[in-house]
């Protein structure tokens, strides 16, 4: 488990408990507003709001004195351009610290939901198409993982590094992807899991079945990501515009 995954568990069961009463669609839209919500708070705790809005009267102030001048100047011209430029910075150093902040509990939200929401694997039985790497490499799918978090993920036997010895991996989740524990995995875990280290295989991608929350539409628009992204955006701007958040 990555550093980003510890609040999985919470957000699954918080997710199981809506999911008795609302669908996959309502419940995507509900965690979009959550997110905006979490992530406006914070950042309008954390953020030196007073300063920020005295900063942006000096950037509207340094855009009118370039936009009043008349141009006959160039050195003037130029003062007033790095003037305009130094406000812009300063403003953006008030606001990119509290603003990647607050982005934290959206981006552990968002690993969560595309393990929880972007595939699904087969029915008991129902084999999935394997590519490896590298090629030609000889693999068999020897069956479906029974403890897997949604239907059957391949169970997968994979050679080892000595001639005559193999490995049987079996996905523990929906993920489309299995690799070898890399760095980033201490931050994004791969809820599958991971290949082991004595085995020449690098990939293992299986041609799992995207999950679909609305039954309408063009297949892009179709899985999660469409709806909570604007539904995250519109609900972040209106947050913002109704608590005047600078």
């Amino acid at each position: 488990m990555g550093l980003f995954d510890w609040p999985a568990p919470a957000f699954a069961a918080l997710d199981d408990l809506m999911a008795t009463a609302i669908g996959p669609f309502g419940r995507v839209l509900i965690w979009a507003l959550i997110c905006a919500g979490v992530s406006m708070v914070l950042y309008r705790l954390i953020s030196p709001q007073t300063r920020i809005k005295q900063v942006k009267a000096e950037v509207k102030a340094a855009q009118r004195a370039m936009s009043d001048d008349d141009g006959e100047d160039f050195g003037q011209g130029m003062q007033l351009a790095k003037a305009q430029l130094a406000k812009s910075f300063k403003l953006v150093g008030f606001v990119i610290g509290p603003a990647v902040v607050a982005s934290l509990p959206a981006l552990a939200l968002i690993v969560w939901l595309d393990g929880q929401y972007g595939y699904s694997c087969p029915p008991p039985g129902e084999p999935v198409q394997i590519d490896v790497e590298p090629k030609d490499t000889e693999i068999e799918q020897i069956g479906g993982n029974p403890d897997a978090v949604t239907g059957a993920c391949p169970i997968v036997q994979i050679p080892g590094h000595i001639e005559g010895h193999s490995h049987i991996v079996e996905a523990a989740a929906p993920i489309p992807v299995m690799h070898h524990k890399v760095w980033w995995n201490s931050l994004i875990g791969n809820p599958a899991g991971y290949l082991p280290d004595d085995t020449p295989v690098t990939q293992l991608r299986f041609a799992l079945q995207s999950q679909e929350i609305l039954s309408a539409g063009p297949d892009w628009a179709r899985g999660w990501e469409l709806t909570f992204f604007v539904s995250l955006l519109l609900g972040s701007l209106a947050i913002k515009q109704g608590f005047r958040i600078e």
